[in-house]
């Protein structure tokens, strides 16, 4: 096997937990990064070695140096929004890629898979976003301007392996129950359900796992491959909800400019309080500005067979009632 050995970051994370199921099925020996024994279990089921630490620790190599470590899967990462202080953010996602990166030099891996985020891309607005778009020139989020400082780190670090960034859309399915998967939840929970008309981007789970995984295989160095299952419309999804499923609501549709007249309310709230608001300026911006991306060059280059929109909401709907999330019957 070319790439016997695996360390991976993030592991028990909505991207990594797949993953690394995955990669142990396909008879990798698999070393994994965690600060936490709430995962000791899981680890042990699946014959996983743990690496105890986090993307800072001075121990992790000293810990693999005699593994024979073929290849990185740096998938931890922080994503938050509204966040009163991003500085942390900023220092798992930049600085943790960094430490990553100069691990890899030191255990002379071959190759380095690297989750970024197909909010990188910057597209402007009502373009679709592909590995070649040009970046609009401002941020969204503090979050899209520390994934995109952390791509470009990645790729102008001077490496002694293959690199490969991986670019994800909004992943979502079974297993997904935070960040954007609240308000799926939530409107299939509610009669009146308040939606903005918007357009969608979303990379199944298994698809995202699959992605990553050719990437190791068939990645070609220094290229990134934007993961996207399909784009679709706010309008769309729910018409194709209703069609499939007993779920009879009606959205009251709030107008994208009455959003932005309240995010500084969220701003304000921010600064008074340790918590962090539901709207602010910047989910304003990211959920007015919607995204259109394009999934062609992983699906062409990493063989990869993308899920439909029919087959996607039937599975995670599904799911959902399974785990009690939605009171529906199953379709």
């Amino acid at each position: 096997m070319k790439y016997n050995n695996i360390f991976i970051t993030g592991s028990t994370g909505v991207v990594g937990k797949p993953l690394l199921r995955k990669i142990v099925d396909q008879g990798h020996n698999v070393f994994a990064l965690s600060r936490s024994r709430d995962n000791d279990r899981l680890f042990s089921s699946l014959g996983v070695t743990k690496i105890k630490g986090d993307l800072f620790s001075e121990s992790t190599y000293d810990h693999l140096s005699d593994k024979n470590i073929d290849a990185i899967f740096h998938i931890a990462g922080v994503n938050k929004m509204c966040s009163k202080n991003p500085d942390g953010m900023f220092k798992a996602n930049v600085e943790g890629t960094k430490q990553m990166l100069e691990l890899g030099n030191r255990l002379k891996i071959k190759k380095f898979i690297y989750t970024s985020s197909a909010v990188t891309l910057g597209e402007k607005l009502g373009s679709v976003g592909n590995e070649l778009s040009n970046h609009r020139g401002y941020f969204l989020s503090k979050y899209e301007e520390s994934k995109f400082l952390a791509e470009k780190e990645a790729f102008n670090y001077d490496k002694d392996f293959q690199f490969v960034s991986v670019n994800p859309s909004s992943v979502q399915g079974p297993g997904r129950v935070s960040g954007t998967a609240k308000f799926l939840i939530s409107t299939l929970n509610k009669k009146y359900p308040p939606l903005i008309k918007n357009n969608i981007s979303i990379v199944d789970i298994d698809d995202c796992t699959d992605g990553h995984y050719q990437a190791l295989l068939n990645g070609e160095a220094n290229e990134r491959y934007v993961l996207n299952s399909f784009q679709t419309t706010s309008e769309e999804l729910l018409s194709k909800l209703m069609s499939l499923s007993e779920w009879s609501g009606r959205p009251m549709y709030i107008p994208k400019s009455g959003l932005k007249i309240i995010a500084p309310l969220g701003d304000l709230y921010k600064l008074v309080s340790n918590s962090s608001p539901l709207i602010c300026s910047e989910s304003a911006r990211v959920l007015t500005h919607g995204h259109i991306y394009d999934g062609s060059k992983a699906e062409d280059k990493l063989n990869i067979n993308y899920i439909d929109l029919e087959m996607f909401m039937k599975k995670t709907i599904n799911w959902l009632i399974d785990e009690s999330y939605v009171n529906l019957k199953k379709i």
